[in-house]
């Protein structure tokens, strides 16, 4: 049962050519091919739009009105009927775009559905299989199964009766005059579409609805039909599929590990048929493509989903980059931010060629999701792809192009980590050994030889695995066994939403996305509470030798130092963005829980670039800085500081120096930025965590004996106890 506007609605039966398919253009040009066959004469188009809706007796008569009394027209439909399947079997049925999200919510809303259609019965069957969408429908009524044909009522009346309804009750769908007539007759509510004839003041006063397409009918659906709450990790994708394409540039951790998963679910009802993704690892993508999928595994759950319909594409083959930003509906951009300079000439590019691509003025809005992890991503973004778009084709096309498009800053809220090289490598020849033994061939023993993940692949590894892929994608087939042997990716923790600025009508519906207007403060928190500890907990992680974040979890040292830095910088969140108080600690809690269970996150990813992540009003000084304003507890948080530095110089190779003049600029950065009293306590702060970090990189000091130094202030012997 549906309630639309006013009316109680139990069911809906479609018209189904120019309604739910294309096919009268496709329907005008083989009458025209068959006509001229037969009879030399081809039917003009006015004598074919006046034959729109009506029955093939109806029709039969106006060609003998309009030609001859005794033309074939039996034998011309029989004829148009074969082009037309030839047609639709080599280039299948052209649906209307919206049909199946309008299909899906009508079902899923409880109406009975049904087809009353002109076409025989043969043809009507073959287009609603074709299509993918006859499992929508309860009753087909067809032309060859009424006396009296449309603009008659017969058949709609027909087709209530079938379905046990009023014909009150049914939303009857239709594009033509004769039908819009025969659905009126009848007393449906009628929903009137614009098809290749534009709507009469008749047909418009028998329409209850008007709609110039589907998606116009679908915004209206919209508000009456259920909008389906955030989805269980092992809850299935929907089983339909949209018309829609969508992007996803950057297939990383986030990307084919968080986003892949969130376009799956859509909005509940249908998934986009296809998703295209980015990538320069070349063995990633000639995997995913060899077998049209991959998993994603949630350890915590013991849990692999798959993920299907994507198509993995070279990031530096220009042309299938702006094919998938021409294509798309949605691009997701997930880059690193010290890519976006280089990253946003591509964008550029690819917009540019879709403004190029359609019509200026019918030009379908991008909806652009910036996945940056980092306060301010929309603006950095926004900042080198107006540039980009100005050097590639001018001022005013820039302008235009960019005030066309959504652009919609987002805050992740799952960890994501991608398996390296060497792993994916040892599935591929696991895979391959399995397959080849299946198909009862020898195979020669592959030395078991032990290779760390961290390391990159060798030649050999590289020319072996391109043959694994290759000779395994040849001879797949679906009923193989590979079929029950998935290619994990990627690992990925549970949290399913992910926090979106409401900034494009297209995400709405979207069933994971919590959408905000406030994200900049959103993303405060991230970048804070998540990003900063996080990096914090990395720093402590490798320095007590933990090769994970969930193994390092188990030392009793790092996990209290992760509830104190929570505390810290909680409490300076609390003071500076009260009114968040309860995604703080949604947040607080869903961070401990990932971290827990993060065994396969490696310490070294995320303790990576700490100078970056040391910059001031960056994750970790942003925290130090808001609680010295309100006059809040720092130690920690010093301690975590010092914990980068080491990590600067001990790991990523950077010398004592760099590192000091480098946290000493981002202090008097900070310095400036506060007043009074709290500049004295900075600059004291300052000199504490510089005297502990060269105290720990002169005697490489170890936890049991960081405080032997008598001569440091108990802060700096709290800073050093950490090191």
């Amino acid at each position: 049962m549906l309630k639309f506007n006013n009316d109680l609605v139990l069911g809906a039966i479609f018209d189904m050519d120019g309604t739910m398919f294309d096919t009268e253009r496709l329907r005008f040009q083989t009458l025209k091919q068959a006509s001229l066959e037969l009879t030399g004469v081809e039917f003009s188009e006015s004598y074919l739009i006046n034959c729109l809706g009506l029955s093939a007796q109806s029709a039969h008569r106006l060609a003998q009105e309009e030609y001859d009394e005794n033309i074939p027209y039996a034998e011309i439909r029989k004829r148009a009927d074969e082009l037309e399947l030839e047609s639709v079997r080599k280039y299948g049925v052209p649906i209307k775009k919206g049909l199946v999200q309008v299909l899906e919510r009508l079902r899923k809303s409880g109406l009975r559905m049904a087809v009353a259609t002109s076409s025989r019965r043969a043809i009507a069957e073959e287009y609603l299989i074709n299509a993918n969408v006859y499992k929508f429908f309860d009753v087909l009524v067809c032309g060859d199964e009424v006396e009296q044909g449309k603009p008659h009522p017969e058949i709609f009346m027909r087709a209530a009766q079938k379905l046990n309804l009023k014909t009150s009750e049914c939303l009857m769908f239709e594009d033509s005059e004769n039908g819009v007539t025969s659905a009126y007759d009848a007393g449906g509510i009628t929903m009137l579409f614009k098809d290749i004839k534009t709507p009469n003041e008749n047909m418009l006063s028998k329409a209850h609805y008007y709609y110039e397409c589907m998606y116009d009918c679908l915004l209206e659906l919209d508000p009456f039909t259920a909008h389906l709450e955030m989805p269980k990790v092992q809850e299935a994708f929907p089983q339909t599929l949209n018309q829609l394409t969508v992007g996803i540039h950057g297939f990383g951790a986030i990307g084919g590990g968080y986003l892949a998963q969130i376009l799956s679910h859509w909005d509940g009802y249908t998934r986009p048929k296809k998703i295209y993704a980015s990538t320069r690892n070349p063995l990633y993508r000639s995997a995913v493509n060899a077998f049209g999928t991959y998993c994603i595994r949630y350890g915590q759950l013991s849990y692999d989903e798959r993920i299907e319909n994507m198509e993995v594409i070279d990031a530096e083959n220009i042309q299938q980059m702006q094919d998938m930003y021409t294509q798309s509906s949605l691009v997701a951009i997930c880059l690193p931010e010290k890519a976006i300079a280089e990253e946003a000439k591509t964008i550029a590019q690819g917009l540019y060629a879709r403004h190029i691509a359609h019509d200026e003025k019918a030009i379908e809005p991008l909806t652009l999701l910036i996945i940056l992890n980092k306060v301010g991503a929309k603006q950095l973004l926004i900042q080198h792809l107006s540039q980009a778009l100005e050097d590639l084709a001018g001022q005013d096309v820039a302008d235009q192009i960019m005030r066309h498009h959504y652009f919609c800053d987002t805050v992740v809220n799952r960890m994501v980590s991608k398996l390296t090289d060497q792993n994916l490598y040892r599935q591929l020849r696991i895979k391959y050994n399995i397959f080849k033994q299946f198909q009862l061939d020898e195979v020669e023993a592959d030395d078991q030889i032990e290779i760390e993940d961290a390391t990159r692949l060798n030649p050999e590894q590289e020319r072996q695995a391109t043959l694994y892929v290759e000779d395994m994608r040849r001879n797949f087939h679906p009923s193989h066994i590979l079929q029950s042997m998935d290619l994990i990716l990627f690992n990925a923790e549970s949290d399913m939403p992910i926090y979106v600025e409401n900034n494009s009508p297209l995400l709405e519906k979207m069933r994971q996305m919590i959408l905000v207007d406030d994200i900049d403060e959103i993303q405060l928190i991230k970048n804070r509470l998540w990003n900063g500890v996080h990096a914090m907990l990395a720093w402590k992680a490798v320095s007590s030798g933990h090769q994970t974040i969930g193994v390092a979890l188990a030392d009793p040292q790092v996990k209290q130092f992760m509830k104190v830095l929570l505390t810290e910088v909680q409490s300076g969140l609390t003071q500076s963005i009260a009114h968040h108080a309860q995604d703080l600690s949604r947040l607080t809690q869903s961070f401990i829980d990932s971290c827990e269970h993060a065994y396969k996150d490696p310490s070294a990813r995320v303790a990576r670039d700490p100078l970056r992540k040391l910059s001031v009003n960056e994750r970790v000084l942003g925290s130090l800085k808001t609680n010295l304003q309100y006059e809040l507890n720092t130690c920690h948080l010093e301690q975590g500081i010092v914990l980068g530095m080491v990590y600067a110089v001990q790991v990523e190779g950077l010398s004592t120096e760099q590192v000091t003049e480098y946290i000493q600029i981002q202090f008097a950065k900070m310095f400036i930025a506060l007043r009074g009293e709290r500049q004295t306590e900075i600059q004291r702060i300052e000199q504490d965590v510089i005297n502990a970090f060269q105290h720990a990189i002169q005697h490489d000091l170890k936890p049991k004996n960081a405080a032997n130094n008598s001569s440091k202030s108990v802060k700096q012997e709290q800073i050093a106890q950490f090191v």
